[in-house]
């Protein structure tokens, strides 16, 4: 071997030890948004705990009648049933996302994909649970006279005028589509952004 071709193997080596150690480095800058990612579902699982449980002592603090109580335990309930489903999703993924290979692209790209399921699971969730707040929340309402002479009597047995009826249909409806919007909204901005971020940083990063 010539000194040329030992200089050319010198250089070569030292052009790899450059590549590997700047690969990595971008990499690693994937970890920021998916370390905000993981602190917001920390966040929201917390807070969404929290909720839960002022909702299942409200009965004990604010006067229902017993007709009024009964309902808003059963859609609390479902409410809490479906709400679980996305918890659940979430915490598995924190678990499986507690220990990231930076130095791997691939691992990343499919830790991507399942944020992505996690997101639609908790968006379908959000909306479903939220659809039925309203519902708790007209009972809670309606339901602190006696049961026969209350607001929730008159809903149920339809003793009301169409036009009242129809008024509190097109109100669900347009609490509805702002319950979806909202929902989208939150979702895009704490987690949809960061995966924007990552997505791109890993695009531009060199296989």
């Amino acid at each position: 071997m010539n000194f040329d071709d030992i200089k050319n193997k010198m250089d070569n080596e030292i052009m790899n030890d450059q590549i590997i150690p700047q690969h990595i480095k971008d990499l690693k800058t994937t970890q920021l948004p998916l370390q905000k990612v993981r602190r917001n579902l920390k966040t929201e699982i917390l807070t969404q705990v929290i909720i839960f449980l002022f909702f299942f002592l409200f009965p004990s603090i604010y006067k229902m009648n017993d007709i009024a109580k009964g309902l808003y335990f059963v859609i609390l309930f479902i409410i809490t049933l479906i709400t679980i489903v996305y918890l659940l999703k979430m915490y598995t993924f924190l678990k499986r996302t507690l220990d990231i290979d930076t130095s791997s692209k691939e691992y990343l790209l499919n830790t991507i994909y399942e944020l992505n399921l996690t997101l639609e699971v908790y968006k379908t969730a959000i909306v479903s649970g939220s659809l039925l707040l309203p519902l708790l929340a007209f009972i809670a309402y309606t339901g602190k006279d006696s049961f026969n002479n209350s607001l929730l009597y008159n809903f149920l047995t339809f003793s009301m005028s169409s036009t009242s009826l129809i008024i509190y249909i097109i109100s669900y409806l347009i609490i509805a589509i702002l319950i979806v919007y909202v929902t989208n909204w939150w979702t895009n901005n704490l987690y949809g952004k960061y995966i924007i971020t990552i997505k791109k940083l890993l695009d531009d990063i060199n296989d």
